[in-house]
């Protein structure tokens, strides 16, 4: 936990870029991407490469650029996109 105005730790915001530069797919939840460091994540993710997916409700700067948007409440996206992701993960 970091509260308002204080430094993040150093160590977890280069993991979270190394996360991202190597990522396939990166998912923002509930976020609007404009706060900084985490609002670079995704701009690092598909640099890298990866698919983006944003679920939030309301605009966020990479709307335009995602791979799939869903402008919906978290709960009613989140717990069926889980569902059909271990499905897909047991078969591959």
């Amino acid at each position: 936990m970091v509260n308002f105005g204080d430094p993040l730790p150093r160590k977890e915001v280069e993991d979270s870029e190394r996360h991202s530069q190597h990522c396939d797919l990166f998912i923002v939840v509930g976020s609007s991407l404009v706060v900084y460091p985490a609002a670079d994540m995704p701009k690092i993710a598909l640099e890298g490469g990866a698919k983006l997916v944003i679920i939030n409700q309301g605009e966020t700067p990479f709307d335009r650029v995602c791979h799939l948007r869903f402008n919906e409440r978290i709960g009613e996206v989140l717990p069926s996109a889980v569902v059909q992701l271990k499905e897909l993960m047991k078969t591959s």
